[in-house]
């Protein structure tokens, strides 16, 4: 009786051991997978991250990701570190806009860039778009400032100021300073000419 009573509990140990094992093995094989499912997901995410300084991104698709409609998949910590790049990007496009009216004006020209550029920064040459009615501000306060005229520039700096922070802001920048402390300084006054006196009476030239 005590042989069989040691046998059953024997047999009763050993399954609950192999149950133990199956259990463990389970478990086992169950973390197997999730880790291996975890790595694959992290490395789909990767594979999926945008590309690039902008995130992939340029031309209108850049500026409207910006002004606030980002593609899916751009939070908003991926758009702060795009703004931070995209200050030199449309700092570059703005200065290109004035300078051709600044130079057009000077050779008699008039004609208004295309709202569309490649810009190339120390990181990449990216496509950059800018609302064609901004363009086109900006062009004109360059051919007003090449004119030189002190009673129009005040209004010119004003505009060209308003223009460039109505940019910044649209785009979720900070406006740091005003666009004319740098595109438009103080010019030299044009020097008078002085006519020449009149030759004295009685005394022909070269007397």
């Amino acid at each position: 009786m005590l042989t069989l009573t040691l046998l059953l509990l024997m047999a009763v140990a050993i399954a609950v051991l192999v149950v133990l094992v199956i259990y463990l093995v389970d478990r086992f094989n169950g973390l197997e997978r999730d880790t291996k499912q975890m790595l694959q997901n992290l490395q789909q995410a990767d594979a999926a991250k945008p590309a690039g300084p902008y995130g992939g991104l340029t031309g209108k698709a850049l500026w409207d990701a910006l002004a606030g409609d980002p593609p899916p998949g751009f939070d908003d910590l991926l758009l702060d570190g795009i703004r931070k790049r995209y200050r030199l990007l449309i700092g570059e496009h703005i200065s290109f806009i004035f300078g051709e009216g600044v130079s057009d004006q000077g050779k008699g020209f008039d004609a208004i860039p295309a709202n569309m550029r490649m810009v190339r920064t120390p990181r990449a040459q990216v496509e950059s778009w800018l609302p064609p009615e901004a363009v086109e501000a900006i062009y004109r306060c360059g051919q007003g400032y090449a004119r030189n005229d002190p009673a129009e520039l005040p209004g010119l700096r004003q505009r060209l100021d308003q223009v460039c922070a109505d940019l910044q802001v649209q785009a979720g920048l900070e406006v740091l300073q005003p666009a004319s402390s740098m595109l438009m300084p103080p010019q030299p006054e044009p020097v008078a000419v002085a006519a020449p006196a009149p030759a004295a009476a009685g005394n022909p030239p070269g007397a």
